[in-house]
């Protein structure tokens, strides 16, 4: 009887440990900037440096997870808020 409980309590532990969440794995992009670009003059120039991913996501209203996979692409997110007729705004990797 021991050895049956004994048994039960170990495949029940090892199947408790298999089928746990995995981890997740923390993404680090580091600071950005968003950039503006004149369209008349294609002239570029900073509008914030050296900020958070959050900060930029908070200045754009943009979610930070869009933000994040495209950056991770290697591309350069939009940042909508800050585009107009006359601008192009673009949040890049620092």
């Amino acid at each position: 009887m021991r050895i049956r409980s004994a048994f039960a309590l170990a495949a029940g532990a090892a199947a408790v440990l298999a089928f746990s969440a995995p981890a997740q794995a923390t993404v680090n992009i580091g600071n950005v900037d968003i950039t503006v670009t004149d369209i008349a003059s294609g002239n570029s120039y900073y509008l914030f440096q050296n900020v958070s991913v959050l900060q930029a996501a908070q200045i754009c209203q943009v979610n930070v997870d869009v933000i994040t996979a495209t950056l991770l692409r290697g591309d350069s997110a939009k940042c909508s808020n800050k585009t107009n007729n006359h601008q192009q705004a673009w949040i890049k990797k620092h």
